[in-house]
């Protein structure tokens, strides 16, 4: 049986966020594969871009977008795995049915920019950190083939041992 026209277009959305967006919780991925197979579902379904007022929901959140990453509302019964809420909607599918596929960022803050850039300066810090590990292995490399060059045994043991101490500091 073909679909109906408003089902296609609701089934479309679903698709589009899918193609474009990966859902934060992995499992939303097939839950909403699930609601792409069922007509009955697909033609309750009201996508809508907020929840408020729906007392039937899902929402699944993409990646990076500041909602929660999933849950099915029916009611007031709240189911945050999407097994759950595929039973009950194998059992009863309320109408209407809202779905918000939330891929906004979330909301700024001063808190938000606070900790934005407490991440950079740690980025910083650590690829410094790094920086400054790699040329000291570059530099001690360079030591020990010189001292392999020269034949100094005394030499070529201390760097070995510098070398080991810094490999071992980086695990």
């Amino acid at each position: 049986m073909e679909k109906s026209r408003e089902a296609r277009s609701k089934a479309d959305v679903i698709r589009s966020f899918l193609a474009e967006y990966q859902p934060k919780l992995p499992e939303a991925r097939g839950f909403l594969q699930f609601l792409l197979a069922k007509e009955e579902i697909l033609r309750k379904l009201e996508i809508v871009s907020d929840l408020e007022g729906c007392a039937n929901a899902i929402l699944v959140s993409a990646k990076g977008s500041g909602g929660w990453p999933f849950f099915y509302r029916r009611g007031d019964r709240y189911f945050f795995k999407t097994s759950q809420a595929v039973v009950d909607l194998m059992r009863f599918v309320p109408q209407p049915l809202c779905v918000c596929l939330e891929t906004g960022a979330p909301p700024w803050s001063p808190e938000r920019q606070e900790f934005l850039e407490m991440l950079a300066r740690w980025r910083e810090e650590v690829f410094a950190e790094e920086i400054a590990r790699v040329n000291r292995r570059q530099d001690i490399l360079a030591r020990i083939d010189r001292a392999l060059d020269q034949g100094d045994q005394d030499s070529f043991l201390h760097w070995s041992g510098e070398l080991r101490r810094l490999e071992s500091s980086w695990h």
